[in-house]
């Protein structure tokens, strides 16, 4: 993943803000706020640093920063870095984890994602006790 490349953000879930359902993005989506349910794009997505995400995530490249409890499955890359906080099961081509992120489930790295591995993502709990870092 280059951190120095162009990405096109077609939505911004600012920071207060809170999204509940599915979140679906063509382009690249950026959270800083508190999403619930599923994020889907067909871009780059990416969990700021204040981004809380009770979410399952399906995109090409992703990017975790902040807070996430949910699977994660990308077509290509996903980077953790030294304050990410994830707790799911991740499948990805290339995975990047920084020295610092916290990530605690499975992961799986597969050359070619087949379309049935994107519907093994199991159902997000309800977690309440997620802690503000605001």
């Amino acid at each position: 993943m280059n951190r120095n490349r162009k990405v096109e953000l077609s939505t911004i879930v600012g920071k207060g803000s809170k999204v509940k359902g599915t979140l679906f993005v063509e382009g690249g989506v950026r959270i800083d706020g508190k999403v619930e349910g599923v994020i889907e794009s067909h871009g780059f997505v990416t969990i700021g640093l204040s981004g809380v995400a009770n979410a399952n995530i399906k995109a090409d490249e992703c990017l975790v920063s902040g807070k996430v409890v949910g699977n994660i499955v990308c077509e290509d890359a996903l980077e953790l870095d030294k304050t990410a906080d994830l707790t799911g099961d991740i499948i990805a081509k290339v995975l990047k984890i920084h020295t610092g992120a916290v990530f605690n489930g499975n992961s799986s790295m597969k050359s070619e994602i087949k379309s049935s591995s994107l519907r093994k993502i199991i159902p997000v709990k309800n977690v309440e006790e997620t802690k503000d870092t605001e």
